[in-house]
């Protein structure tokens, strides 16, 4: 704290002599406070009852006891407070006895008045020199004591206990009359702690950072620390009137630190500096404090991700090349259906990976990379596990650091795998299938109908026609089943496509007479074969307009040639735009409507039954889903949806 006036004791006992120089010291030195006494005895008894003195001024030759031996009383109580002996008798001898028995300084009173501003310098020095020397002590034990204080602050864990720390070490060390801690939380400074004994009025209230009228919001956003001298002719008012001056340092980013003072310019700069080491040392341990919260949050998710991730997690280290599992989650557990306990240890690929060639060198080339630092990501790999071999993606995380723990994740695709097995078989029947009645069934068909084409030529029979007309319908059954075999194959390789495209070009690829189309809303764009989106859109379009007559069932002709209302076919989006539809406004349907999607099914004279089977293969193998419903108008309506629903 800065100093105040500087007190002075002169002792002389020649009557009136010690108040005259007293009244020319106070004259000199405004800042000066001169109390006298009379003998040593007096001078001794003021030093122990008032205490508290910057300078004795003492004349040598006194009753009872000179100048030299009040020294050396005054040495034995006060021993760094300035001594300056003020004597008449100014012999060499007095001078040297003077100094050797360590007075502080020494001058010969003079006649006149001039010597008294000599004495005043004198004076002045004499305390100037103690107080730094005082100052100087005092600062080195004050740092001392914050370097202990900083010691506890490395152990806090809690940053309401460091505030705390902070807060008495200011009062205890610093010597603070009052100060409080605040750190920002949601954009606000919050009180966390504040001197003992202090109303919580005024000191517990939050304060925003952008404030403009707080002295701490300004110190936080300038990272600068404020010095008030006076806060009466201050624009920012202390939280109670009796406290004149302010000292305001920030802690970084993490909050503000005030003190106030019952003086006016109650804090110098050493107080500004020693409590800016303080609250670094506070600095540093918030960030201690939040980066190991950071690292004590990370570590909850990373076990909490560990323990309950549905993939198998394995955690190792290299011994001699040969990769050593020590911890792996639950799942793990369950899927390989091994304890960690008893696989921990020991080597394990001699466990997982299948006793062939092929698979202990591509083992083999995983820890090779794995050492090197690299990461595996999705490769498909065959494993043992106790109920047998499984399929896994298998991703692998390595630090390029021998002693580093490596981490290996197995994604179960043994069920994927498995449909896709499925799906290929299926997909070679399809061609199987195909290819049997493309070239086995349609061989002899050609050699009936050549034959039957001879026979009308050859001879004039009733049973001819209906012949011909078996072998074209039998022909027509085929190209239908070659479609079906062939659109009913999983898409494999699906690109973008745009629906409204699609939709214009299968229009007009169809027989549609006089029907009108309106498409209306389609979705952008779907993922799929190009071909077979096209043929799905088809047969829709052909089944509305062939189905769609008012009439009820007519022929294709009738319904599109001579029916007796022009059908309208609507083609749009579904109202949540996973999907889209294609709908008539013709006679509908009665019945159920899942048979539609039965093979042979069909409700007009000559139809096939395939053409909605064909589209219901067509969705399937797109992953799609597919539903009839009743237009708005009464017709039929058919849904695709894009999802595996149903399927």
């Amino acid at each position: 704290m800065v100093a105040s006036s500087k007190r002075v004791l002169v002792v002389d006992d020649e009557p009136g002599l010690a108040d005259v120089a007293a009244e020319y010291l106070q004259r000199i030195g405004d800042d000066m406070s001169v109390t006298t006494a009379a003998a040593a005895s007096d001078a001794l008894d003021r030093l122990d009852e008032e205490g508290e003195f910057d300078c004795v001024v003492s004349d040598y030759n006194m009753p009872e006891m000179n100048g030299l031996e009040l020294l050396e009383a005054v040495r034995e109580r006060y021993p760094s407070l300035p001594f300056v002996l003020y004597t008449g008798k100014g012999s060499e001898e007095i001078a040297s006895e003077a100094i050797s028995a360590g007075v502080t300084d020494y001058l010969q009173k003079e006649t006149g008045t001039d010597h008294y501003e000599v004495l005043a310098k004198r004076i002045e020095n004499a305390i100037s020199q103690n107080r730094a020397k005082v100052e100087l002590r005092r600062t080195r034990q004050k740092i001392e004591a914050l370097h202990e204080t900083a010691a506890q602050a490395a152990t806090c864990t809690d940053r309401t206990d460091l505030c705390e720390l902070a807060v008495e070490a200011a009062e205890e060390i610093l010597e603070f009359d009052l100060c409080d801690l605040s750190l920002v939380v949601d954009g606000e400074l919050v009180p966390q702690a504040v001197s003992k004994g202090v109303p919580s009025d005024g000191y517990y209230r939050s304060t925003p950072v952008d404030s403009d009228g707080n002295l701490a919001a300004r110190a936080y956003r300038k990272g600068e620390s404020i010095r008030v001298t006076d806060l009466d002719s201050h624009e920012f008012a202390p939280a109670e009137s009796d406290y004149r001056s302010a000292l305001t340092v920030p802690i970084d980013d993490h909050g503000v630190f005030q003190a106030v003072a019952r003086d006016v310019n109650g804090f110098g700069d050493r107080d500004r500096e020693l409590a800016e080491l303080l609250l670094a040392h506070v600095s540093a341990a918030l960030d201690r404090i939040g980066s190991d919260e950071q690292l004590r949050n990370e570590r909850d998710k990373f076990a909490a991700l560990f323990h309950n991730i549905p993939h198998a997690i394995g955690i190792g280290a290299f011994e001699e090349d040969e990769p050593i599992i020590t911890e792996a989650n639950p799942t793990f557990e369950e899927v390989f259906g091994w304890a960690i306990e008893d696989i921990a240890g020991e080597p394990v690929d001699d466990r997982i990976v299948p006793d062939t060639d092929e698979a202990a060198a591509e083992a083999a080339e995983i820890n090779r990379r794995m050492r090197a630092g690299d990461h595996v990501t999705g490769k498909e790999v065959r494993r043992v596990t106790a109920d047998g071999p499984r399929d896994f993606l298998l991703h692998t995380v390595r630090a390029p650091d021998e002693d580093a723990n490596g981490f290996v994740i197995y994604t179960d695709i043994t069920d994927q795998k498995r449909r896709e097995r499925e799906l290929q078989r299926q997909n070679e029947r399809f061609d199987e299938f195909a290819g049997v009645l493309g070239h086995d069934l349609r061989n002899p068909l050609e050699v009936a109908d050549g034959n039957a084409r001879l026979l009308a030529e050859d001879c004039d029979s009733e049973y001819v026609e209906p012949l011909r007309d078996a072998l074209g319908r039998i022909d027509e059954l085929v190209e239908e089943a070659l479609a079906l075999a062939e659109q009913g194959r999983t898409v494999r390789e699906p690109t973008t496509l745009s629906l409204p495209e699609a939709v214009r070009e299968a229009w007009e690829m169809v027989e549609t007479g006089d029907a009108a189309l309106r498409a209306d809303d389609l979705p952008a764009e779907a993922s799929g074969d190009e071909s077979r989106l096209g043929r799905l859109f088809e047969n829709l379009f052909r089944n509305a307009v062939e189905h769609g007559s008012a009439s009820g069932q007519p022929s294709a002709d009738d319904a599109v040639e001579h029916g007796e209302t022009t059908v309208t076919v609507e083609a749009g989006g579904l109202a949540d735009a996973e999907g889209f539809y294609v709908a008539d406004d013709g006679a509908g349907v009665d019945g159920d409507y899942d048979r539609l999607f039965e093979r042979g099914y069909t409700t007009g004279d000559g139809g096939t039954g395939l053409g909605l089977r064909i589209v219901e293969d067509i969705a399937r193998a797109h992953g799609w889903s597919v539903r009839a419903t009743d237009s708005a108008s009464g017709g039929l309506r058919v849904e695709i949806r894009f999802n595996d629903v149903g399927a």
